[in-house]
């Protein structure tokens, strides 16, 4: 699969240095405020040829390319190129803010390449990281490839394993300072989605566990046991997730199911870890008084879904008698599933793997013709530009020209024209001279002549 990536670039498309390129493109944000697709597929091929010290300026790229109109849809080929080479440089945990930074970067991950970086967190024994690449894929909500299924389940479950039965942290408090207000012409009631909005890793992994669990991911010959397993990963992931009320409607479904045949519900381990966070659930204050519009944030309003104190004792009181219903025929398995989980789970990722690499050099292919495209379209674009640009300035060369040609032909007949043109006599006036100015003109003359005589 290496040699396909290496090779991916087409030999008739023009291989730009990562400093001359990065340097157009800048300038371009800067005059225009775009620059061209083209040009973001030459520069993340270029990054093969970086060193680390470049990085800065790449992901700044990144970040000015993102808010560009030449960036809506996202490419796939962009987004394997970037994440690709920062796996090439070990700098693939760079990449983790980024991705769900999503309005920022816009790196949207495709199944292939969240399963080469999960893949690679693995690898490196950095089982957060890939996890925080498997919450990506949830929010999502396609769980149609079977491959990245898989994936995010191993990630998840391993996941689980270290934070499981860890009690997250405590909200913050709010400061005792007080709040400095600022005139704004709009006051926006925040709003919280209970989705993209979840910043707490526990209700992500809870959540992730629970889609997970409901797309029947983990692989068992043994259609009841398969059906064990994911029910027991949907319950713990809603306890983690805190939606303790739709938990226990499921169990109660899952028991009166289970009570025909006898067959187990649950394992113990998985609920032994939903009792531990149902206890360990923050609670609100339903007669707490609201605060003010402008002084509510998005995580003001996900306190709101925080059980009270009395809902939080009717789960507990609910989930102590469930568990003995489900003692009553043996309906607990005491098993630790963990290890059987990541094992089944491993066995089928090697054997979707082959198809998936498949699919994927298809891709690289259809990514290299559409690039030959792009660039051929880009060339034919440019010389457009170019003779556009060239026939205006021989246009206005041409009207300069024309202009200095007609002023000199008119020259002469403006010249004739003035003189021919009629001209008003002017008349003038008598002096009106009285006796006494006429005498004294008189004297003056006679004075005059004497002196020249």
């Amino acid at each position: 699969m290496q040699d396909v990536w290496e090779n991916r670039w087409p030999t008739t498309v023009e291989d730009i240095p990562f400093g001359r390129l990065s340097v157009k493109m800048i300038d371009n944000f800067e005059k225009f405020g775009r620059s061209s697709v083209l040009d973001m597929e030459m520069l993340v091929n270029s990054m093969k040829n970086i060193s680390t010290e470049n990085i800065e300026l790449i992901e700044d790229i990144v970040y000015r390319f993102r808010h560009s109109d030449d960036a809506f849809p996202v490419r796939d080929s962009i987004v394997n190129a970037i994440v690709r080479s920062y796996i090439d440089m070990d700098i693939a945990h760079r990449l983790v803010p980024f991705i769900k930074d999503k309005l920022g970067y816009g790196l949207l991950l495709d199944f292939y390449t969240a399963n080469l970086l999960m893949n690679h967190f693995l690898e490196k024994n950095m089982t957060e990281e890939a996890a925080q690449v498997a919450y990506e894929m949830m929010f999502q909500e396609d769980f149609s490839h079977n491959l990245t299924n898989c994936m995010s389940m191993y990630c998840c479950v391993k996941r689980l394993q270290d934070i499981g039965d860890v009690q997250p942290e405590e909200d913050p408090s709010a400061p005792e300072e007080e709040d400095e207000w600022v005139r704004v012409n709009i006051v926006h009631r925040p709003v919280y989605d209970d989705h993209f909005d979840i910043n707490k890793e526990h209700f992500r992994l809870g959540k992730s566990l629970y889609f997970l669990g409901q797309a029947n991911v983990i692989p068992d010959e043994n259609s009841s046991r398969k059906d064990l397993l994911n029910h027991s990963l949907q319950f713990v992931g809603l306890g983690l997730y805190n939606k303790f009320s739709k938990a226990l409607d499921l169990l109660e479904k899952w028991i009166a199911a289970a009570k025909t045949d006898k067959t187990p519900v649950l394992f113990h381990k998985q609920m032994e870890t939903f009792r531990n966070h149902l206890d360990w659930s923050p609670v609100r204050n339903p007669e707490e008084e609201e605060l003010d519009l402008g002084q509510q944030t998005v995580q003001y309003q996900a306190k709101k879904l925080y059980l009270t104190e009395e809902e939080k004792a009717a789960c507990v009181e609910r989930f102590e008698k469930l568990v003995e219903e489900a003692k009553s025929f043996n309906g607990i398995a005491d098993e630790d599933i963990y290890e059987h989980i990541l094992n089944n789970i491993k066995g089928q990722i090697q054997n979707l793997q082959k198809d998936d690499i498949g699919i994927q050099r298809k891709k690289y292919q259809t990514w290299k013709t559409n690039m030959v495209d792009m660039y051929q379209k880009e060339m034919r674009e440019e010389e457009r530009r170019r003779k556009q640009k060239e026939i205006e300035l021989k246009m206005a060369e041409m009207a300069e020209k024309e202009e200095l040609i007609l002023a000199h032909e008119r020259k002469r007949e403006i010249l004739l024209a003035r003189h021919k043109a009629p001209r008003e006599k002017v008349k003038q006036k008598k002096e009106e001279l009285d006796e006494d100015e006429l005498e004294e003109r008189m004297k003056s003359r006679k004075a005059l002549i004497k002196k020249k005589k």
